[in-house]
């Protein structure tokens, strides 16, 4: 059977993983699909919580969900994914920030995995992939 080759622009495979990037930086964001793409997975960005949720309810449920904690708009990356677990209780949500005070107030949200901005891509990848 030959080998599959697929190219930077080629589609993600059927089985390849789904994340929903959720972050308000033009360049973090391009930099955390780029790097997330050369893992293999397929990524959807949204630029805040509200054009997450849009993606979400439009039928775009992705395997996990990684969203900074602050952003603009009605509610920060925290409020999302206690909003997403009501929603859909099994879906994996990670945040991540770089804000020492974020770091605090997101530590009582029980059950969401918080990763330090920036991180190494391994902690990243192993992070989304579900091991600790």
């Amino acid at each position: 059977m030959p080998e599959v080759v697929r190219s930077a622009a080629a589609p993600p495979l059927p089985d390849a993983r789904r994340v929903l990037l959720v972050e308000d930086n033009d360049e973090v964001a391009a930099a955390t699909v780029a790097l997330l793409r050369a893992y293999g997975w397929s990524v959807e960005h949204a630029g805040d919580a509200e054009t997450a949720l849009e993606l979400i309810d439009g039928g775009a449920v992705p395997d996990v969900v990684l969203a900074d904690i602050a952003m603009p708009g009605a509610f920060d990356g925290a409020q999302l994914a206690v909003h997403l677990r009501r929603m859909h209780p099994r879906l994996r949500v990670v945040l991540m920030t770089g804000h020492v005070t974020e770091v605090h107030r997101a530590s009582g949200e029980d059950g969401f995995l918080l990763l330090p901005k920036p991180c190494s891509p391994a902690a990243l990848v192993a992070a989304l992939d579900g091991d600790p």
